[in-house]
């Protein structure tokens, strides 16, 4: 066999091996840009394309001319990604914006706008998180969210959002001493900083000075504070916060608190029958909260030790010297406020319930003096939320409050279901003196700029008190169309309860919904139930709708809120009421607590609690 020997290869002809590395390069397009288009030559696909680029010609490429199969379905999913980001995006922002920033929105998306609109009013129009901030934060926070479990509640969700990083309590207290459910002082001082903010300044029974001054100092020698008034608070404060540490199990809103609660209660049998201020004023919180959540069974029990350790504590109280030390006007002050502001939050429930109140009228001379001049500390902040302060007025609410509660026990007293001879006019007296006392509250709870929550739920009061007032006339005299008693009556109610529904929507468009104080859980009801004799109208069907709204954002907060609409629901259907269509979706099936029923006599609760805890 001969010997062949291999010669070198010629070197290839120049860009023989760069057209063969475009062939095996290039893939199958589906279509190509107008200009090749309109050339007739082979489009590389991209934007700008290999001949557009050679010609320094505009290169212009419709995606959706793309007829395979392959192609339309990246289409496909390219828009539902897109769509899907709009949408989280766009609930993010309902969800964590101000009220006055999502209002523009709606009316954006309630005008038909296309996504794009949407989207650009979104990012360029609402402010942004914090996260945006801090790059670093985002990372970190993505990180963490992508190694924990899904959870649909919303609270899971925003465990480690910056707002919470950020969060700077207004009122800074050590957990320790004064409860052992949690260790972490940052969490007390929130619980107690939202409590402070939301539900005290209506309900205000607490000398917040005096009570701070205490629980700060950490020693639990003092008068005005006590672990089991602490844990009172801070199972009642869990309803306004969306920190995991408030659920017992987590996102279960029938759980938030109820570790707290469960210490409160085992404090007071540790107590033993002892009755200092602390333990009455943390009977309130506790009777409050078994109240609001729809244990009636224990909220009763609560109510009637409450009474008692009350009328105990004030004939121990009641030689104090004519001359007393600095300590001793401290005890009579923190104690005339409790008498005045248990008694009126009792009179706001027997209201409600149509019941006797289990207070009676305090001494004249009990009411606190007015300071109108305020202070530094008379400033109201919207805590959580970073917002400038507004004037809080809390001494002139809480004597316009007690000034016009004496008049509301009265309307109690009239509350039955048989006619009265002379309750027409009875009525009508007592609606005069209700405006009487309104017409002498100071300027800064009057007008047309009334802001702070506390200070709103003030006037839904008033005109629950008006609306209650002449519930009693048609209770006796059911309106007929020559009833000029009834129809007149009837009116009135549904005026007072288009009021509350204005004074709701001033607080959604000042503060949102998302901590509505529960003291306007009441007055909700009360207008939501009045308002069904009347929504045929197009006036009272737009406020019935609003305070739904409302009404339902009470029910994210605590399972009881349920209840407002599940009375309101079976109410329309006894009535034979159609509800608005626009309301549909609001009224589900609650199931409400097993306590529901009043007790009928005193009963041993579920978990121990009897009456003869105090007693």
């Amino acid at each position: 066999m001969s010997d062949t020997k291999s010669r070198p290869l010629a070197p290839a002809p120049a860009g023989a091996n760069a057209a063969l590395d475009s062939g095996h390069r290039r893939k199958n397009v589906g279509t190509a840009c107008a200009a090749c288009k309109a050339r007739k030559l082979k489009c590389t696909g991209s934007v700008p394309c290999s001949s557009c680029v050679k010609s320094n010609v505009e290169c212009t490429l419709d995606k959706s001319a793309d007829k395979r199969r392959r192609g339309a379905l990246k289409r496909k999913i390219d828009e539902l990604v897109d769509k899907e980001d709009l949408l989280a995006r766009l609930v993010g922002a309902l969800r964590d914006g101000d009220e006055q920033d999502i209002l523009p929105l709606i009316d954006l998306i309630r005008s038909d706008a296309p996504f794009e609109e949407i989207r650009h009013h979104i990012l360029h129009h609402l402010p942004q998180s914090e996260l945006a901030l801090t790059p670093d934060l985002a990372q970190l926070t993505r990180e963490l969210h992508h190694h924990q479990p899904s959870d649909r509640s919303r609270p899971m969700r925003r465990v480690l959002e910056a707002k919470r990083i950020a969060d700077s309590p207004r009122y800074l207290v050590p957990a320790h001493p004064w409860t052992s459910v949690v260790p972490d002082s940052h969490f007390v001082s929130h619980l107690i900083s939202l409590w402070f903010t939301w539900s005290h300044p209506f309900r205000n029974w607490i000398d917040r000075d005096l009570f701070m001054r205490e629980m700060q100092t950490g020693k639990r020698s003092g008068r005005f504070c006590s672990p089991f008034l602490v844990n009172c608070i801070l199972a009642d404060a869990c309803t306004y916060s969306d920190y995991p540490e408030a659920y017992t199990t987590p996102g279960d809103a029938v759980s938030k608190g109820a570790h707290f609660y469960a210490e409160a209660k085992r404090l007071l049998d540790e107590e033993a029958g002892r009755i200092t201020l602390p333990t009455v004023q943390g009977l309130g919180v506790l009777w409050s909260c078994a109240a609001r959540t729809g244990r009636d069974r224990q909220g009763w029990i609560y109510r009637n030790q409450l009474a008692y350790a009350l009328q105990e504590l004030l004939q121990r109280n009641s030689t104090l010297a004519v001359n007393p030390d600095l300590d001793t006007l401290r005890m009579v002050h923190g104690l005339n406020r409790t008498v005045w502001g248990i008694f009126n939050v009792a009179t706001i429930h027997a209201l409600t319930d149509r019941s006797r109140p289990p207070i009676p009228v305090p001494d004249r001379h009990r009411l606190p003096p007015l300071r109108h001049e305020g202070g530094p500390d008379d400033t109201w902040r919207p805590y959580p939320h970073p917002a400038a302060g507004i004037a809080g007025h809390a001494d002139c609410l809480f004597v316009a409050l007690s000034t016009l509660t004496p008049i509301a026990y009265e309307v109690t007293r009239l509350v039955s279901p048989r006619p009265r001879a002379g309750l027409a006019e009875r009525v009508t007296v007592l609606h005069e003196h209700l405006q009487h006392c309104a017409d002498q509250w100071p300027a800064c709870l009057k007008g047309t700029r009334l802001e702070a929550p506390h200070i709103l739920c003030l006037h839904m009061y008033y005109h629950l008190i008006v609306l209650t007032l002449y519930g009693v006339v048609l209770s006796a005299t059911p309106p007929s169309p020559t009833d000029r008693v009834g129809l007149h009556a009837r009116a009135v109610r549904l005026s007072a309860a288009r009021n509350i529904a204005h004074l709701v929507s001033i607080h959604r468009a000042r503060w949102g919904v998302e901590r509505m104080p529960d003291s306007n859980g009441p007055c909700l009801l009360g207008a939501l139930l009045a308002l069904l004799d009347g929504l045929e109208e197009p006036e009272n069907c737009e406020a019935f709708v609003t305070l739904c709204v409302a009404a339902k954002s009470l029910t994210r907060r605590w399972d009881g809120g349920g209840s407002i609409l599940e009375t309101v629901r079976s109410t329309a259907q006894a009535r034979g009421v159609t509800l608005p269509t626009e309301t549909a979706a609001l009224f589900v099936t609650w199931v409400l607590p097993p306590e529901t029923t009043p007790a009928s006599g005193v009963d041993e609760s579920p978990d121990g609690a009897d009456e003869s805890s105090v007693s």
